[in-house]
């Protein structure tokens, strides 16, 4: 795999990450972690736009992994649920966005470990 798939790949997880720290909100009063969660949305978007970004490398490169598009396509679906829960308040969306995140995230660790063996 390219440096810059690499570079990419990390650079989605860290901002995945980021984002998940909004979880983390209701159970400190730190005040960095609570001016992280307020860019949960940001930091969602960046992810999935960085972990596309870093597929179209991949195939570039000829260095597609299943794993990863099973990641990609988990990450896509927590955005896009907590995107439409943003927009329509539809109380029944986000449990399912709450579900595809942590889902999303034991993809992107099994990838990872995989690339790595």
């Amino acid at each position: 795999m390219s440096i810059l798939a690499h570079i990419l790949g990390y650079t989605a997880v860290t901002f995945f990450l980021l984002a998940a720290t909004n979880g983390l909100k209701r159970y400190t009063k730190n005040k960095v972690v609570r001016a992280i969660a307020k860019q949960h949305k940001l930091f969602g978007l960046a992810a999935t736009l960085t972990a596309v970004v870093h597929l179209i490398v991949n195939l570039i490169n000829g260095n597609t992994n299943p794993l990863g598009l099973i990641a990609l396509i988990l990450l896509i679906t927590t955005g896009t649920l907590g995107g439409a829960f943003f927009k329509t308040k539809k109380k029944q969306l986000y449990p399912l966005h709450r579900i595809a995140g942590p889902l999303a995230m034991v993809a992107i660790l099994i990838h990872i470990i995989f690339q790595l063996i």
